[in-house]
């Protein structure tokens, strides 16, 4: 199968548009699974808090973000642990 720069271009893009829109829809504590039933897994959106101990003005301030979480499936993580195998197999 032959597929353009062009083609690849554009599904690349589609893939993170949608990506972008689903995190950003999101409600906390959230699961947002990748591919069907979570075929490469997925990402948890929750927000933090954390308290700045830096000297001078911001001392003392409180910030708020949002951290992902990624949980790969089963079969990526051993297709990954695979390639390391075989990538660092003693010979």
């Amino acid at each position: 199968m032959n597929v353009s720069q062009k083609e690849l271009k554009l599904a690349y893009q589609l893939v993170t548009q949608d990506l972008f829109s689903r995190l950003l829809k999101a409600p906390d504590q959230q699961t947002v699974y990748l591919g069907p039933r979570g075929a490469f897994g997925s990402l948890k959106k929750t927000e933090q808090q954390m308290v700045s101990h830096m000297r001078g003005k911001s001392y003392g301030k409180t910030y708020a973000f949002y951290r992902l979480s990624f949980k790969p499936s089963r079969q990526l993580k051993a297709a990954l642990n695979k390639a390391l195998e075989k990538k660092y197999r003693k010979k």
